[in-house]
């Protein structure tokens, strides 16, 4: 019986030793990631919003994601096919032509996507908010997503064919904008509307999503990134990774918002992931000084009264109960807007 028990503490020991070592493995590639997005940002190496999304989703997978065979393959096929495509229909006439061939290549049945369309995913191969539905190289592979894969894998087709197509933000929401060159739509910049796979006027997407005038001066809705402030929002998506993985907020995370902040302000998930980051860390210091009030106390009290500043000034559309509702589109609701609102051709 006693070495029964001792089997037992031997092996208790050694999934513990294991499970450690594992979790020290993953951190380290989230500290890599970290390192190489902020390189990006820092012009210490080549501005890439694919290779962020991918290290961004590497670390998240333990690793378990090629670079080549996953992103650049597939996105390089893509753009050889859509050149094809607008040569084949004599686009070049428009300024707009790698915007259209996107457009089509996701919307369109084509020998180029296997005659699979880029479709919003309503499987339950994950449980609702995991973050494996927030991942482009899944999207990639089974070309469906949701709000957030669906654009930013349009996004990365558009870096890799050169088309200035941009990410813009609503509430829990993100969709792609670009410049009518070719005056084919009423208004100056077109949006599209990955999820549902259509065009949509600016005051459909301002009701929609209950953005206030004031949100888009400030560039926190509706507003085209740059190429820097979308790298800048994988850091904050590196958080999110973390967090999801890890199950907390932490130094890491408040480093990663910190950062991303730097190189685009009006960003409302990064700043509420700062404010959570430094209530675990407050709460970590106050464990390990008897909850005294010091110096440190003091800081991390000025670092709240600004994130809540930053947040103001943000002008950002708080979620309610009722938003939920009215943002949480079932397949009848897609399906009902894809009937009446103008299809991109």
């Amino acid at each position: 019986m006693r070495e029964i028990k001792v089997l037992l503490i031997i092996c208790f020991a050694v999934f513990v030793t294991k499970t450690r070592a594992q979790r020290n493995i993953t951190k380290e590639r989230f500290d890599s990631a970290y390192n190489e997005i902020v390189a990006m940002l820092e012009d210490e190496k080549p501005l890439s919003i694919k290779r962020s999304v991918y290290l961004s989703e590497w670390a998240y997978l333990d690793g378990c994601l090629d670079y080549e065979q996953d992103f650049c393959v597939p996105l390089s096929k893509g753009a050889q096919y859509m050149r094809r495509l607008i040569a084949a229909n004599n686009w070049d006439k428009y300024q707009t032509a790698k915007q259209i061939a996107i457009c089509t290549f996701f919307f369109q049945p084509v020998s180029g996507n296997n005659y699979t369309v880029f479709s919003y995913d309503f499987s339950k191969e994950y449980p609702d908010g995991d973050w494996h539905h927030q991942l482009v190289s899944r999207t990639l592979k089974t070309h469906t997503g949701q709000c957030h894969s669906l654009p930013w894998t349009f996004k990365l087709f558009a870096e890799e064919l050169g088309a200035k197509a941009y990410i813009a933000h609503a509430p829990r929401h993100c969709f792609i904008m670009y410049k009518d060159e070719d005056n084919l739509f009423p208004e100056d910049w077109v949006n599209v509307e990955v999820t549902a796979q259509q065009y949509q006027p600016t005051w459909v997407i301002k009701e929609h999503f209950e953005i206030k005038d004031s949100a888009i001066m400030a560039r926190t809705y509706l507003s085209p990134l740059s190429d820097k402030e979308t790298v800048a929002c994988q850091l904050s998506d590196l958080a999110f990774a973390y967090y999801n993985k890890f199950s907390r907020y932490d130094e890491f995370t408040l480093k990663c918002a910190t950062k991303s902040l730097a190189y685009y302000r009006s960003n409302p998930t990064a700043i509420t992931i700062k404010y959570k980051s430094l209530e675990t860390v407050l709460l970590k210091h106050l464990e390990s000084n008897g909850h005294l009030r010091d110096s440190f106390t003091d800081d991390i009290d000025c670092q709240f009264a600004q994130c809540l500043d930053e947040l103001k000034a943000t002008y950002w559309t708080e979620e309610t109960e009722e938003l939920k509702k009215k943002w949480n589109m079932s397949e009848e609701d897609i399906n009902n807007i894809k009937k009446n609102i103008k299809y991109i051709k």
